[in-house]
């Protein structure tokens, strides 16, 4: 099955802004697709994923959980955009403009997909340094930094996961 695989180190070399990259989901207008998957890419790879969770904690309207795997979980209609979660990472693992009030859900161009295979989402196509690509992945692999989020996101980053738990 086809993912989207985002390629963190690929975007940061190309010194191009997040913004360069398009999408052409109609209903996104100034808030694009792409905020949300760095979101998830960034609580993914980057978070400690601190036992405590101060950030969870820190949250007024409890818009953060952690979930059982580790992983944090905004959710976006409970979010007022205070940014207390951002203050209270002890790592600053939580990036400001990656957490917008208002938000955008990536669709993965799924229905396109479906009737197109070969099909490119404008987001692939003008990603700088080839960050996003559409691939065929099977199976994660930590060794190379290739994790999985769900069922259509592949994140090639380092992450701060133990050894242990990359099993």
């Amino acid at each position: 099955m086809k993912k989207l695989l985002i390629d963190i180190p690929a975007l940061i070399e190309s010194g191009k802004s997040v913004e360069d990259i398009k999408c052409e989901y109609f209903y996104h207008r100034d808030n694009p697709g792409q905020f949300s998957l760095l979101e998830v890419a960034e609580f993914a790879v980057y978070c400690r994923q601190c036992k405590d969770a101060f950030c969870v904690l820190a949250c007024p309207k409890e818009a953060l959980e952690k979930m059982e795997n580790g992983l944090v979980k905004r959710y976006n209609m409970r979010c007022v955009g205070c940014k207390s979660c951002i203050l209270a990472c002890p790592f600053g693992t939580i990036f400001p403009e990656v957490i917008n009030y208002i938000t955008a859900k990536c669709d993965y161009c799924l229905e396109q997909l479906k009737s197109n295979p070969d099909y490119v989402p404008l987001c692939v196509k003008t990603s700088p340094n080839g960050a996003f690509k559409m691939v065929d992945i099977e199976k994660e692999d930590p060794e190379n930094n290739l994790f999985f989020y769900g069922e259509h996101l592949a994140i090639k980053s380092h992450s701060w996961r133990h050894k242990e738990d990359k099993a």
